[in-house]
């Protein structure tokens, strides 16, 4: 009797203005049984869909299920060697194969692995790059004179962050995600109107006393 073969699948861009790179991956791992979705960066190791993607792939390997691990491109998965590593070697001890479309790489086989930890210190080192050249633009911008640092937010972005906040419905995440900012934007936010940043120190009429809020 041959094993059940699943196929999981996983993409990740870094923020919401990367919709149309997202539609390019989802379409590209359409075939996968199922699909895992993320709005991170790749050089944060807390991802919490990946970890979902990651544990039932193992869970399903301990079951007997042959399973492939599938992402668009590398660098998708994470551009951390030390990850890239760890995940790797998560794979070859519960037999997963790992298999990126655009680099047409697969992990069943020694040479496939080689390539996997080579193209994962190009897209490392294409991260520490990046990172100095921002460094470098916003040391000349300065340098210039150039104002730095995030746009103010209205005072009525800043009610509705409040007011989904106080409901308690969402997660800061969520909220963060829902608003397009991010959640140290909202800790800001919180502080800046005084507002508890621990819901259980709330009073239960504060969603009501919104309007007293908003400084």
């Amino acid at each position: 009797m041959s094993k059940k073969s699943i196929n999981i699948g996983y993409a990740r861009v870094s923020t919401h203005k990367q919709d149309l790179g997202l539609e390019v991956q989802v379409e590209a791992l359409k075939h996968c049984d199922q699909l895992f979705i993320e709005r991170e960066s790749g050089s944060q190791n807390n991802r919490p869909e990946l970890e979902k993607a990651l544990n039932l792939a193992r869970d399903l390997s301990k079951k007997g299920s042959q399973v492939t691990f599938t992402i668009y491109k590398l660098d998708r998965l994470t551009r951390s060697m030390f990850k890239l590593l760890e995940i790797i070697e998560q794979f070859n001890e519960h037999t997963i194969q790992l298999v990126s479309l655009h680099e047409k790489l697969e992990t069943d086989s020694l040479i496939g692995r080689l390539l996997c930890v080579i193209l994962g210190f190009v897209a490392e080192s294409e991260l520490e790059n990046l990172r100095f050249r921002t460094r470098e633009g916003l040391r000349k911008a300065k340098e210039k004179g150039v104002r730095l640092g995030a746009k103010q937010i209205s005072k009525a972005k800043e009610e509705q962050i409040i007011r989904q906040y106080l409901e308690g419905s969402l997660s800061l995440r969520q909220i963060a995600k829902t608003e397009q900012i991010s959640t140290s934007t909202i800790y800001k936010v919180l502080e800046r109107n005084k507002v508890a940043n621990n819901r259980k120190n709330l009073p239960k009429n504060a969603c009501e006393n919104l309007t007293k809020v908003i400084k």
